[in-house]
């Protein structure tokens, strides 16, 4: 919270607490009209300045959050290369992406990009 909204908060409540009082002193014995009117305008620029105070700072948009997956693999693991469906050109792992939970697959070689499938090994 910046210093500017802490004293415009401030000043909204002092004017509206004078604003409560000199509209509640209207109804006293000795008050008079004109209070009332001082009472009202100091309540509405109270809550003008809340108000303004309010919408005036613009709201932060968030970055976007960057997810990366690791995967750790337990044992003795021998990797297989993978190779293109369509041009059988060996691929790197710069060729593989995530997107929306699924793995793509975009050949360097070919130009062909398809989704990986996973076949159950039974």
């Amino acid at each position: 919270m910046s210093a500017g909204k802490i004293i415009g908060y401030i000043v909204a409540a002092i004017l509206i607490f004078f604003g409560v009082l000199f509209i509640w002193a209207t109804f006293s014995p000795d008050g008079q009209i004109g209070w009332l009117v001082i009472g009202i305008i100091s309540v509405g620029i109270g809550l003008g300045i809340i108000a303004l105070v309010k919408f005036r700072e613009p709201k932060s948009a968030l970055p976007p959050q960057e997810i990366i997956q690791k995967v750790d693999l337990s044992g003795d693991i021998q990797m297989e290369t993978l190779k293109c469906q369509k041009c059988g050109g060996e691929l790197q792992k710069d060729s593989i992406s995530v997107k929306e939970g699924a793995i793509f697959i975009a050949c360097p070689y070919c130009g062909s990009e398809y989704q990986m499938v996973e076949e159950p090994k039974w």
